[in-house]
């Protein structure tokens, strides 16, 4: 048999674990809540922070649809404006080669004129002339 003090020192030392084991317990428990408390202090502090931020990314969405929209607007009238100056240069050309036939025809016209005014000048001259020399005869 066992002497009796080895059972009074093993239901201490027993009694020792079971209170280190009850301590190391409440530690971790206790730091737990420590934790989750830190956890919510940071998100009530952050909490505003993250809704700035998140107010934030959605004005700048917004501006960068609205710019986004602005360019296609601009894109869009420079492209009209680009089709229109093109469609009256494309009827000034148009103009300018009407006027050229119109101008080569008024010019031919003007030289078969001006060469029947110098023949009917040429006509009458002789008609003069013949005129003269029969009035001297």
């Amino acid at each position: 048999m066992l002497p009796a003090w080895v059972g009074v020192v093993s239901a201490i030392s027993l009694m020792i674990i079971a209170l280190a084991a009850l301590l190391g317990g409440t530690a971790i428990i206790v730091t737990a809540l420590n934790v989750r408390w830190a956890l919510k202090a940071l998100k009530g502090a952050a909490g505003p922070a993250i809704a700035d931020v998140r107010q934030l990314i959605s004005s700048i969405r917004t501006e960068a649809d609205a710019l986004v929209g602005a360019s296609r607007d601009v894109r869009q009238r420079i492209v009209r404006a680009a089709d229109a100056a093109e469609e009256r240069l494309t009827a000034l050309d148009s103009l300018a080669e009407v006027m050229q036939e119109e101008l080569e025809e008024t010019a031919i016209d003007a030289a078969a004129t001006m060469r029947d005014v110098r023949r009917g000048l040429s006509v009458w001259r002789f008609g003069r002339k013949l005129l003269k020399r029969k009035k001297r005869q």
